[in-house]
C-alpha cells in the first residue's frame, strides 16, 4: 500500500505526493496536468530531475513548473523533490517502479519470467502486514461484501469473489447480470465494503460511481496501478500493484497475489464461522455430486 505523504507546517512527511496530485488532478490547467502525469508515471525519478529537466519531459514552460507546484501546495520545487527522495528511501514501489522494456535478448522466456518476477515482487513489497489485517477485518466484517470491476478488471474481481463466497455469505458482483450499478449498490451503506479493481484504461463511469459511493460514506478499498489518476482520492484503502510489461498485455501476476493474499488473511479472521461455512459448501457439493471425482 502506498506510504502517504502528509505536508505540514514544519515538513512535509508522508501523506503521499502520490495522494495529494491524485486528489486535487482534477484541478490542475492542462498544461499543469502534462507535468502530473510525468510525476505519477515514475514518481521515484522526480527526485533527479531539476525544474528545467522536469519542463523539458513535460513540454511545458518553467513558469508551469513553478505553477504547478504552488497548486500542489509546496513551497518550492527544492521540497517536492525532497518529498519524492524520502519516498524512494522508504521504499514505495510507486517510486522503485521502472518502466519495463524488452532487452531484446532471444531469451523470450527468460525475459517474461523476469518482468513477472518484478511486478510480482513490486506489488508483495508494497504490502503492509498491519493495513492488510486492518482490511481483512473490514472485509470479513462488512454486512455485504461488493466486488467491482470493469473490462479486464472485471475477471479479477470474480476471482476475487470465487474466493471470498467460499468462506463467507453476502458476496455479490456489482453489477450482476442485466443490472446498472445503481441498481446493484443502492442498499449499501457504511455497514458494507465494496472492492474495486481498477487498472489502467479506467473506464470513465468509474470514477462517478466511486465518487457517489463515497459521498454516502461506503467504504472502498480499491486495487489498481500506478496509472490511475483522481479515483484512489474515493477509496478508504488503496493497494497499488504494477502491471507495466516489456511484451504487448499487461501483467497481472501481482494483482492476483495480492487478491489472494486478502483472502486467506480473512478467512484466517474468520475463524470457526469461516471454516464452519466452508465446510457446509463443501458437504452440499458431495450430497449433489456437483464435481467429478478421479
Amino acid at each position: 500500500m502506498t506510504k502517504t505523504y502528509k505536508k505540514t507546517s514544519e515538513s512535509c512527511s508522508y501523506d503521499t505526493i502520490v495522494d495529494a496530485l491524485h486528489k486535487i488532478y482534477q484541478d490542475f490547467s492542462k498544461q499543469e496536468k502534462k507535468v502530473a502525469d510525468v510525476i505519477l508515471d515514475a514518481p521515484g525519478e522526480l527526485g533527479l530531475y531539476s525544474a528545467s529537466e522536469l519542463a523539458e519531459r513535460a513540454n511545458v514552460s518553467k513558469a508551469t513548473i513553478t505553477r504547478f507546484v504552488r497548486r500542489a501546495q509546496f513551497s518550492s520545487y527544492e521540497e517536492l523533490r525532497l518529498a519524492a527522495r524520502d519516498a524512494r528511501s522508504w521504499g514505495s514501489p510507486l517510486f522503485q517502479t521502472e518502466v519495463a522494456h524488452s532487452t531484446g535478448d532471444d531469451d523470450f522466456l527468460s525475459d517474461f519470467l523476469e518482468a513477472e518476477m518484478r511486478n510480482l515482487t513490486q506489488a508483495l513489497n508494497g504490502l503492509v502486514e498491519t493495513e492488510i489485517d486492518e482490511m481483512a477485518n473490514a472485509l470479513i466484517a462488512a454486512r455485504n461484501l461488493v466486488f467491482m470491476g470493469f473490462r479486464n478488471s472485471h475477471f479479477l474481481a470474480s476471482y476475487a469473489r470465487n474466493q471470498f463466497l467460499q468462506f463467507r455469505s453476502g458476496t455479490r458482483i456489482s453489477p450482476g447480470p442485466g443490472e446498472t450499478i445503481t441498481e446493484s449498490t443502492t442498499d449499501l451503506t457504511r455497514e458494507d465494503v465494496v472492492l474495486i479493481i481498477g487498472l489502467r484504461r479506467i473506464l470513465s463511469s468509474l470514477r462517478s460511481e466511486m465518487e457517489a459511493l463515497h459521498h454516502r460514506g461506503v467504504p472502498i478499498l480499491l486495487i489498481t496501478d500506478p496509472s490511475a489518476r483522481v479515483v484512489p482520492a474515493f477509496a478508504r484503502w488503496t493497494l497499488t500493484c504494477p502491471v507495466e510489461a516489456p511484451y504487448l498485455f499487461d501483467s497481472y501476476s501481482g494483482v492476483q497475489s495480492v487478491l489472494r493474499i486478502l483472502a486467506y488473511k480473512s478467512f484466517q479472521k474468520s475463524g470457526k464461522q469461516g471454516r464452519t461455512y466452508m465446510e457446509a459448501i463443501e458437504a452440499r457439493h458431495a450430497e449433489t455430486g456437483a464435481f467429478e471425482w478421479w
